[in-house]
């Protein structure tokens, strides 16, 4: 035993060893598979940051399948990070340091990769791409640069260079400059030719330069690489100063000086001086002095400057004058250097040509003059017109309206010589100006208006006298002025009033009355046009010429209107003058009677002959009373019952003639009759009145069933819903009570319910049905009307109990246990039989999956293998099948079969079980491991194999016993041995074949036979090499882009995996060209340019290899020629030179020749030209070229065509497309100076020009302007002023030909001076012009107009004028203003005032016009306007109109002047509404009592507004008995008057108590001027008992203003028309008060309500009042009636009232204590009566939360059966309450309609009552409140209610199956069924452990179980 066991240690041994050693010797190597780029060549940015992986992915296997480990060797720069996949490890790679192109630009790295015993390395290139990350570097490590640099410096000079570098290889370095605007004006900054990395710099001048100007100059050069990186260095410039500045003049304001004519000669003048213009200089030079032109009148010393008197001024000689007394001349100062020589620059960028050594300035002498002229008018006699009676105007010349009359006077004196004072001989005219100074326009002013009257005197002569200031000597002017004639009569009418009539309804143009007026003027001034106003919208017209009056319109109404009153008007051309016009109607029976109202409504009730409401037509006409126009009759008009009326003819009383049935009227329970109102006049007129009688029913018809009886059937189970309905009618009215059914079941029972409304029969709820016990219902229904007597109606219902299925099936054969044979497909194995009780069954078999499963080592789903017959219950296989054995042997079945029929319970569900035993069968075949295997073998090239290869090895199995297999296959390549193992039995060459697929068998002892596929892959071995096709010759064209494919390299080879894999590889292309490594496509790299050297032919060696190892390689060459295109642009040589050639050049002379060159080769290098635009428009009509040399000639005369010329030429090459380029010629055609300047500006010689004195220089005069004609330098004009003593005090820029002052002018010193100026031109030789100009100082006007504060009261009062009228002109003028200026010119403006655009101003005389009607009846009234007059001197010509400002009193140049408005009567008076209401009392003595009083409520928007009232038209009254009564005494029109001039209405009777009515008028207004309007009042007749008082807590006057809102507030909130009869005011202790008497008129019926109805109408709108008394202080509303009566009871009265009051209340007192004991007991009683035996009780009373739950006693409804507390019991039990109490019968409320009580219990579960403490149990109820409280009842039955719906929900529940302990005594006990909490009552329990039971608290009520 020991043995055996040793040797089989001893073999195991052996074994492992044997595998170790062959794992051993069969150890692999690594391999790298490619699974990166190919070529193992990468390029990487330099900017790539740490951590960034790499696209860098190495794979490697081993063929043992070890792990393989990675490395490299430059772990500084990257590391590795390997990761697992399914075949290998693949590593990916970081870069943990970042590149430096600058340092290294390329890594040769090597990976390594080992398992442990063998390594494998592999090496991979990385080139670094740079970028840009470094900056440019100065040459000077300070980055700043200092240079000098002379201010004789030329453009273009170069005064630094520089160098910057930069080590990146693609970068092209630029320089900016940036400094300020100077230094950037000054120098420049330019590149020059890049070096490697060195790019050079120099900073050039650009401007010239002055050390004078500016002698130090700091920058920046900045300089930027291609992205953005810069670096800057700062240059410092100093400017080094040379000597090339002129003297200059010093102490320059000194040269303009004054002097007396009579200055001495040798006398000292002034002092000129100057110094060096050098400041760098040390050396100082000399100056020496000089006149530049000889000088007649003074001298100067050429060392000190001194200028002095030479020969003697005369102010007086012509030179002097002509000069205008100014004397002006230059002063030359010469320095005097040591080098004479001048400094002369190079031509090209000249800064500085030659220096002068010398400058000039003007000096300027003034000579003063003497006084010898006198004032001068330009005319002895003038004549002028004027109208007459107008103030303010200024004459005009004699036949020219509207053109001034303006009297010149000069004094040609200078200085105070030339002043002068005007005037004038009349008093009436004022002159203005009053002043003067050399010159003055005068104007002549009308100031008296009154002194002018044509018809007095039409002609005056006036004199205006010109005054001397100084010698007061004195000049005359007489002017002749003729008078015009205006307007100032106004016509006038021969009768102060006119009066006509004219009946009503007159047509138009019917003739009225004929109005006369006469006019004092003669011509058209006498002419007189008639007009009307206040004419009622044109009724009437007039004939303008005679005055004759007519119909306008044919709208005359007498009833509206019965009189009118017009104004009439008769006006010449201005004025105007009025007369009153009075029109009067007569009548005409034009108005048809009018109904008060055309709808009455009254009630009939059938069978009755009185109306309820008796209706009185009412109508009235407006026609003239007690006429036929206005008698009426009224008359019924036919109709279909009209014959049941009849109206009165003469009253209008409808009265019943016969009595209406309801029901024979059919439905139209409303009668319309139509009663016609006729009055008698011709013709005849008529209103229509619409009557409706609504005819009301009675209750004379019962209730009638629609059937006898109804039957109907329910099933037993039947626990709610409708079972049947009735249905009974009423004849009577239709809605009212007297037909509205309730229905109610006779019977008593809880069983049904009926709906009281629609007669629907339902199941009571809680009703349970058992048809064995009783199979049918009967009752009796009865259909109750609402009417009084009550009526009613019978029928009988019946309700048959139909059967329910309510018995579950059973099964007879289940549970069962049963077999079936594995395999079986859609064969029934087995049949369940159940059987059911109930006749209707529906028995259905189903098979519960859910409760099924097979039975193995654990249960499962039986996944539909079964299924079963629902109606005969088979049990079968499923037509699928499924059954295995193998798999499962047993299966539980749960059946189910349930009633389909079932009703109650449902569903009715039975279930057993059956279980099915599987029996086994021979049915399985083999199976292999795997339907398909794959295997992996080498390739064997070799035509025999040595021995066989084993390749995988399969298995099979069977289910079966009989295991036994045996393996065969197909192939003949391989064979399958008995173990399963495959082998390799032939050679096999993969390019041929590179998988083999055969199948393989596996076949049991019992014949059954699977099969399986096999792959086998062939490992490829890598031996064939690349075979490569290609073009050997490739064109490019030199355009292509990069990046474009040229041409595709194809190779392939027969090899497979990496042996196929193939890399192209570009060796030589001059980086021009690059190759895709995997595709073989080669594209452009670099641009092409076939011009560049070597440029048009490349070779490139094309190398493919596989990834085979070791690898198989092909090379192949290709040749890429590159062809021409088009792509370069012609270039001109030698830039843009500009030509010169002046304006006298020949025709056809070559000035320039332009030639362009271009690269390309062939077409595309021949080239011609042409020019495409010059400039200006004219250059190439001038100049020509040559398309093909190139040539520019002269192609027309040039002369007179001077200047600059550019021809812009292209040049264009032939190929395709063709290109070109362009350039500009610069042509100069110079002028040949012969032309001298031209003045324009002055255009005329001597030309004087005037400016003002100024205490400032620089005051510009003019800007002299000459043109040469010439140009270029020939034309340029510059200025001089010719020295003169005048010039000095002027200064004129030489270059713009400005000329201002130099000094400070004063015009008392010098008033004018004589200037010569010269324009030269720049030519040579040199032209020039001289101008001689005056200039004349005058007066400034330096002083603003003052209105005198002392003088002139403000505001100003100017006059007044009459509202609606314009032109206007106010009698004050308000040239008031004085000026201290001596000539100035006062000009008026009107500037602020609201009114302000009303008025106009003549702006010199300061005449005020009315321009635009002013309204003064505005809101508020206009009674004045007030202006803000301003007084200017800015313009003489009033033209500048000063900004609109308001009134300043401190600001004297502004007056506020008052224009009073007087009113006119041109607004009529206006009633406030066009009706009135107001009430007279009929208690007292209404006669003379001031009703209403009419001027309260008038408008009138004028002041004067006398105004008139009368009473128009008829007085009229209603109803027609009111007329009747007042005219039994009175005459109708007479009962009221109206004063005339207060308006005030008042009774001229006194109204009886029996009359009832109101009365109405119209009234009318006018003024004195016609204007009138109209309105109705209505006064209505006021009884004792038709007032209401309303008290006020306000005083009487504050009431008044807020008593409209009063009336209107009250009238919109109570509907009524409410009127105010009487205010009384009353002062109290706590303040005052204002009773307001007021009575209600119905809007409608115009009756007066009573005194009740109007509290009514108050109580029924309170909480719309409540605002209203608070808005208005109401504190007390009271009948005044009342009032009366409680203020005459006595005190005594009042005690006595109050003793019996309170014996009284004594007495209710004791007689209620009786009875509450009394009741108290009764209710005890009924209430113990009412819940015995009618309560339920929880389950535990222990803990219980549950209340006790009362039932509801059948019957216990108001209305319906029985109950103590309410009735007594019927001989059949029931008892019903329907009295004669129609209102609750009508009311609707629950109570009538409640139905039968459904919720009986059968007195046997009845075992509690309920009993209540006694009043100690409830200390905070008093007995009043335990007396009158419902809380027991509600209590009792609301919880009998609930206990009883419980009961009924758990019922079903209990009929299955009884709890033992459910019964006792065969009685249900209920006690276990019922828990329930009732949420609408508050109980607090009280649990108590004692035998008598638990009590509880139930809203106040204990309640104890028993």
């Amino acid at each position: 035993m020991r043995l055996r066991m040793y040797s089989t240690l001893g073999l195991i041994l052996l074994l492992v060893l044997l595998v170790t050693v062959d794992r051993v010797d069969s150890n692999g190597q690594p391999r790298f598979k490619d699974a990166s780029k190919p070529g193992q060549y990468y390029i990487f940015k330099e900017t790539l940051a740490e951590g960034t992986q790499l696209d860098i992915e190495l794979y490697a296997t081993d063929p043992d399948g070890s792990q393989v480990k990675f490395s490299s060797n430059q772990s500084d720069f990257f590391n590795i990070t390997p990761s697992l996949v399914d075949s290998g490890t693949i590593v990916h790679v970081f870069l943990i340091r970042r590149f430096d192109y600058e340092t290294q630009r390329r890594f040769q790295v090597k990976f390594s990769v080992t398992d442990g015993a063998l390594t494998v390395d592999k090496t991979v290139r990385i080139d670094i791409e740079d970028q840009n990350d470094e900056k440019p570097k100065f040459d000077r490590n300070s980055n700043q640069y200092s240079i000098n640099v002379p201010e004789n410096a030329q453009k273009g000079s170069i005064h630094l260079n520089f160098t910057t570098t930069d080590p990146d290889t693609n970068d092209g370095v630029t320089y900016q400059l940036v400094g300020d605007s100077a230094s950037e004006s000054k120098f420049e900054v330019k590149k020059g030719s890049e070096v490697n990395t060195i790019t050079p710099g120099s900073i050039e001048l650009k401007g010239c330069l002055d050390y004078e100007e500016q002698s130090y100059y700091e920058f920046t050069i900045v300089a930027t690489d291609n992205t953005g990186n810069n670096a800057s260095a700062i240059v410092i410039v100093k400017i080094t100063d040379t000597e090339d500045k002129p003297p200059e003049f010093i102490n320059v304001g000194s040269y303009n000086q004054q002097v007396n004519e009579d200055l001495a000669i040798g006398d000292t003048v002034t002092t000129v001086s100057a110094r060096d213009g050098d400041r760098g200089v040390g050396m100082k030079s000399t100056i020496k002095y000089s006149f530049k032109d000889a000088n007649t009148y003074f001298a100067v010393n050429e060392s000190t400057g001194v200028i002095t008197v030479k020969d003697i001024l005369d102010r007086d000689s012509p030179n002097l004058i002509n000069k205008g007394g100014f004397l002006s001349f230059k002063v030359v100062a010469e320095e005097m250097r040591s080098d004479e020589s001048t400094v002369v620059a190079s031509t090209i960028g000249v800064c500085h040509g030659s220096t002068a050594n010398s400058t000039m300035i003007d000096v300027f002498i003034t000579v003063n003059d003497l006084n010898d002229n006198r004032p001068k008018f330009d005319n002895e006699t003038y004549e002028a017109s004027v109208r007459e009676n107008t103030r303010g105007a200024a004459l005009s010349k004699k036949g020219e309206k509207g053109s001034v009359l303006l009297l010149n006077v000069k004094d040609n004196d200078q200085g105070s010589n030339g002043e002068f004072e005007l005037s004038v001989n009349n008093s009436a005219f004022y002159v203005q100006p009053n002043k003067g100074f050399r010159e003055a326009l005068v104007t002549v002013i009308v100031q008296n208006k009154t002194a002018l009257d044509f018809e007095q005197q039409d002609v005056l002569v006036l004199e205006v006298y010109a005054t001397e200031s100084s010698t007061r000597n004195v000049t005359t002017a007489k002017i002749i002025v003729h008078l015009e004639n205006i307007n100032d009569n106004s016509p006038y009418f021969t009768q102060t009033t006119y009066s006509a009539s004219i009946p009503e309804n007159s047509p138009v143009d019917t003739f009225v009355i004929q109005l006369q007026a006469s006019d004092k003027d003669k011509g058209d001034f006498g002419n007189i046009a008639y007009a009307l106003r206040g004419n009622n919208d044109g009724i009437f017209k007039i004939d303008k010429n005679n005055g004759s009056v007519y119909v306008n319109k044919a709208q005359l109404d007498r009833e509206k209107i019965f009189s009118y009153y017009l104004t009439a008007e008769a006006k010449d051309t201005e004025l105007s003058s009025t007369t009153q016009l009075e029109v009067t109607l007569t009548d005409e029976n034009d108005n048809a009677p009018v109904c008060s109202s055309s709808d009455y409504v009254s009630q009939l009730e059938e069978d009755k002959h009185k109306l309820q409401r008796q209706i009185t037509i009412q109508a009235t006409d407006n026609d003239e009373k007690n006429t036929n126009n206005s008698k009426l009759t009224f008359h019924l008009e036919p109709s279909e019952y009209s014959g049941n009326f009849s109206v009165s003819r003469t009253t209008g009383l409808l009265t019943v003639y016969r009595s209406l049935d309801y029901e024979e009227l059919n439905g139209k329970e409303d009668i319309k009759l139509v009663v016609v109102t006729k009055d008698q006049g011709s013709p005849q007129l008529s209103c229509t009145s619409n009557i409706i009688i609504t005819v009301l029913d009675k209750n004379d018809n019962s209730p009638i069933f629609n059937q006898p009886a109804y039957s109907t059937t329910i099933y037993e189970n039947r626990t709610n819903g409708e079972v049947i309905q009735v249905n009974a009618t009423d004849k009577d009215k239709a809605g009212d009570p007297n037909s509205r059914i309730i229905y109610r079941i006779q019977e008593l029972t809880d069983k049904f319910r009926i709906d009281p409304n629609d007669g629907a029969i339902s199941v009571a709820s809680g009703a349970r049905f058992d048809r064995d016990l009783k199979s049918s219902y009967m009752y009796t229904v009865r259909a109750f009307d609402g009417g009084s007597p009550q009526l009613s109606g019978s029928c009988n219902v019946s309700i048959s109990l139909l059967d329910n299925n309510n018995k579950k099936p059973v099964f007879k054969n289940l549970p069962n246990t049963t077999s079936v044979l594995e395999n079986t497909v859609n064969k029934t194995f087995f049949r369940c039989i159940a059987v059911d009780k109930d006749t209707n069954t529906d028995l259905w078999y189903s098979l519960n999956k859910a409760e099924s499963f097979y039975v193995n080592d654990t249960k499962g789903d039986i996944k539909g293998l079964f299924v079963i017959d629902g109606r005969t219950g088979n049990v079968s296989v499923s037509i699928t099948g499924g059954i295995d054995r193998e798999m499962v042997e047993k299966y539980e079945l749960t059946i189910h079969v349930e009633d389909l029929n079932a009703e109650d319970p449902s569903p009715q569900i039975t279930s057993a079980t059956l279980t099915v035993d599987v029996s086994d069968e021979n049915d399985n075949y083999p199976v292999f491991g795997k339907n398909h295997y794959e295997g992996k073998v080498t390739e064997i090239a070799s035509e025999k194999l040595d021995s066989p290869i084993n390749v995988i090895t399969v298995k099979a199995t069977d289910a079966d016993q009989n295991k036994a297999i045996k393996y065969s296959d197909d192939s003949e390549d391989f064979n399958i041995t008995q173990e399963g193992l495959i082998r390799l039995v032939k050679a096999v060459d993969r390019e041929k074949q590179p998988w083999l697929n055969f199948t393989i068998f596996a076949e049991d002892n019992g014949g059954l036979i699977s099969n399986a596929s096999v792959s086998i892959t062939l490992f490829d071995v890598n031996d064939n090499s690349p075979n490569v096709t290609l073009n050997k010759t490739v064109p490019v064209a030199e355009d292509t882009m990069t990046e474009t494919v040229i041409t595709h390299v194809m190779a392939r080879d027969e090899d497979s995996g990496n042996n196929a894999k193939l890399i192209f590889i570009l060796d030589s292309s001059r980086d021009t060209f690059i190759i895709n490594s995997t595709t073989g496509a080669i594209s452009l790299n670099k641009l092409l340019n076939r011009e560049d050297t070597d440029g048009e032919e490349y070779t490139l060696q094309i190398r493919v290899e596989d990834k085979g190892d070791p690898p198989r390689v092909t090379i192949k060459t290709i040749t890429v020629t590159v062809t021409d295109v088009n792509d370069n642009p012609p270039k001109f040589d030698g830039g843009n030179q500009p030509v010169t050639v002046l304006e006298n050049e020949n025709i056809g002379k070559v000035i320039a020749t332009v030639e362009a060159t271009d690269k390309d080769i062939g077409k595309n290098k021949e080239l011609q030209y042409s020019v495409i635009e010059g400039m200006p428009l004219n250059a190439t009509d001038l100049f020509r070229l040559d398309n093909t040399t190139g040539e520019v000639k002269v192609n027309a005369s040039l002369r007179g065509n001077v200047g600059i010329y550019k021809l812009i030429i292209q040049a264009t090459d032939k190929g395709v497309p063709p290109l070109s380029s362009n350039m500009t010629l610069t042509i100069t055609v110079e002028d040949v100076n012969d032309n001298k300047p031209v003045f324009s500006v002055p255009s005329l010689p001597n030309e004087i020009f005037e400016i003002l004195e100024s205490d400032k220089a620089d005051i510009d005069i003019i800007t002299v302007k000459a043109t040469d004609a010439d140009r270029g330098q020939n034309g340029q004009v510059y200025y001089e002023l010719v020295d003169s003593l005048d010039s000095r005090s002027f200064k004129l820029d030489t270059n713009t030909g400005k000329l201002a002052t130099a000094n400070v002018t004063d015009r008392e010193t010098k008033a004018s001076y004589t200037l010569t100026i010269k324009a030269l031109d720049n030519g040579s030789p040199q032209q020039f012009s001289r101008i001689t100009i005056q200039i004349d100082i005058t007066d400034a006007n330096d002083n603003d107009p003052e209105f005198s504060r002392s003088e002139l009261e403000s505001p100003y009062i100017i006059g007044s004028i009459e509202e609606e009228t314009t032109g206007t002109v106010l009698p004050k003028a308000v040239n008031k203003a004085r000026d201290k200026d001596e000539n100035s010119t006062i000009c008026y403006f009107i500037v602020g005032g609201i009114a302000m655009n009303n008025f106009s101003i003549n702006h010199k005389t300061g005449v005020i016009t009315c321009t635009t009607k002013i309204d003064s009846d505005q809101t508020p009234r206009v009674q004045s306007v007030k202006l803000v007059i301003e007084a200017t001197d800015k313009s003489s010509s009033c033209s500048v109109k000063p900004s609109p400002v308001d009134y300043v009193h401190t600001k004297k140049q502004l007056l506020l002047v008052q224009i009073n408005v007087i009113d006119i009567n041109d607004n009529p008076p206006r009633f406030r509404n066009k009706t009135f209401n107001a009430g007279v009392t009929k208690d007292s003595s209404a006669k003379d009592q001031v009703i209403f009083k009419l001027n309260d409520y008038i408008n009138d928007v004028d002041i004067i507004n006398n105004n008139s009232f009368y009473l128009a038209g008829n007085i009229n009254a209603r109803p027609p008995k009111l007329v009747d009564d007042i005219k039994k005494n009175y005459k109708l029109n007479t009962i009221f008057g109206v004063n005339k001039t207060t308006g005030e209405i008042k009774a001229n009777i006194d109204f009886d108590a029996g009359m009832f009515g109101y009365v109405w008028f119209d009234v009318i207004v006018n003024d004195t001027k016609g204007l009138s309007d109209n309105a109705s009042i209505s006064i209505y007749l006021v009884g004792q008992g038709q007032q209401l008082k309303i008290t006020a807590f306000m005083g009487i006057d504050e009431f008044n203003r807020v008593k409209d809102d009063f009336v209107r507030k009250l009238t919109e909130i109570v509907g009524h028309e409410v009127i105010i009869d009487k205010i009384v005011g009353r002062s109290e202790k706590l303040g005052s008060k204002t009773d307001i008497y007021i009575h209600l008129v119905n809007k409608k019926t115009k009756e007066v309500l009573s005194t009740d109805a109007i509290l009514n109408t108050f109580d029924n709108n309170y909480d719309k009042l409540s605002s209203f008394y608070k808005a208005f202080k109401v504190s007390d509303v009271v009948d005044p009636s009342f009032q009366a009566e409680d203020e005459a009871w006595s005190k005594d009265t009042i005690i006595y009232i109050l003793v019996v009051v309170c014996l009284c209340f004594l007495l209710l007192l004791i007689v209620s204590s009786a009875m509450f004991c009394t009741y108290r007991r009764k209710y005890r009683r009924k209430l113990k009566a009412t819940t015995t035996m009618a309560f339920d009780r929880p389950t535990d009373r222990i803990g219980s939360t549950d209340h006790l739950n009362p039932v509801n006693i059948p019957n216990s409804n108001k209305f319906e059966g029985h109950n103590p507390v309410f009735g007594e019991v019927h001989e059949n039990g029931q008892e019903y309450f329907f009295t004669d109490d129609t209102e609750s019968q009508k009311s609707g409320s629950s109570d009538f309609n409640n139905s039968l009580d459904n919720n009986e219990i059968e007195y046997k579960e009845m075992d509690y009552s309920v009993t209540y403490l006694g009043d100690t149990a409830l200390p905070s109820v008093t007995p009043m409140e335990i007396a009158s409280s419902n809380n027991f009842l509600a209590a009792a039955l609301k919880q009998q209610e609930m206990a009883k719906n419980r009961k009924n929900a758990q019922l079903n529940s209990e009929s299955e199956a009884t709890t033992p302990n459910s019964k006792q005594n065969g009685v249900l006990d209920n006690r276990n069924l019922f828990t329930f909490i009732n949420p609408d009552f508050n109980a607090d329990e009280n649990t108590s452990n004692g035998d008598v039971g638990s009590t509880m608290v139930i809203n106040g009520l204990e309640t104890t179980e028993i």
